[in-house]
């Protein structure tokens, strides 16, 4: 009974983690200097950050720095256990920052008694 629990909420993981929201991520490419320009260099940033170019930039500091939009998905990291929504409220922001990151407001069970995750972004 308990493996065929843990088999279910497994199968369930990889479910929901293949239908996580993405956010967009506004990261810095160095000067930009036109569209052309930033076809090239986004999707190399994009690329490089494990994400997808909107198709959006802009310059943030003429002639020295742009920032191309980045798709970026969510992902899941472990947290112990978490036994409500409050414990929750109070564990995922603190784990989210320590990955330089922040709570979606998802997290999940993934190992009754024993192990939760928490979505970031």
């Amino acid at each position: 009974m308990t493996i065929l629990r843990s088999t279910a909420i497994a199968l369930t993981l990889v479910a929901t983690s293949a239908a996580l929201p993405a956010f967009a991520e506004n990261i810095e490419a160095g000067p930009i200097w036109n569209q052309g320009h930033a076809n090239q260099v986004c999707p190399a940033v994009a690329q490089a950050h494990g994400g997808e170019w909107t198709g959006h930039w802009w310059t943030t500091v003429p002639n020295e720095m742009s920032v191309c939009q980045i798709q970026m998905p969510a992902r899941t990291v472990e947290a112990g256990p978490i036994w409500n929504q409050q414990h929750a409220e109070q564990v995922c922001p603190a784990i989210a920052h320590s990955h330089g990151a922040e709570w979606t407001g998802h997290w999940w069970t993934t190992v009754w008694n024993e192990m939760s995750v928490c979505q970031i972004r």
